[in-house]
């Protein structure tokens, strides 16, 4: 459906409202008067060309809405990890000056520094690691992804961690690959 079939089915629908509006009137006038018809004709014509240019206004503003709710959409797409992006910035210049150190102590030190750095900006930004060894199955946090019948562990108790899993404030981002006793 076009613009201008649009346009001609609101423009017929006004004149239909307009005739209706016209012949009530007539039936209350008390007085019948002979309105003139080209007179009648003009302000029908107006009318409708008001209507018209109103729902092209309308119609304009709402494609301007759209384009400018989809350009914010996609900017903040794009930014929306600035704040992280600056603190890991930080971390990674910290990592890159522990390398230029010669002395293997002086780097294991550094590097010690920069983990626990890079540990605190990730619980600042809502991530922490998820609990896994010893701890009972639970198919919400953990993925088993072996199985084990040990006599030390008790059923669905977690025998080792194979990877770590993190929530992000309280949402599971990754789970943890674990092996898990089955008795």
């Amino acid at each position: 459906m076009s613009k201008d079939e649009i346009n001609d089915e609101t423009i017929e629908e006004i004149k239909e409202e307009l005739d209706e509006v016209e012949a009530q009137q007539s039936e209350t006038d008390e007085e019948p008067q002979q309105p003139d018809c080209e007179e009648l004709l003009k302000q029908k014509d107006e009318t409708i060309q008001q209507y018209k240019d109103k729902l092209q206004r309308i119609h304009a503003d709402f494609e301007n809405f759209k384009k400018r709710s989809e350009k914010e959409k996609q900017e903040f797409v794009k930014y929306a990890n600035e704040g992280v992006i600056l603190n890991m910035l930080e971390i990674y210049e910290d990592l890159e000056r522990a390398l230029q150190v010669e002395n293997d102590k002086d780097l294991k030190e550094g590097v010690e520094l920069i983990y626990k750095k890079f540990t605190k900006t990730l619980e600042d930004e809502g991530v922490e690691e998820i609990a896994a060894e010893h701890e009972i199955f639970d198919p919400y946090k953990h993925e088993a992804m072996l199985t084990e019948n040990n006599p030390d562990y008790e059923n669905n108790e977690i025998i080792q961690d194979l990877q770590k899993g993190y929530t992000l404030n309280d949402k599971v981002i990754r789970y943890s690959k674990v092996k898990v006793c089955k008795k």
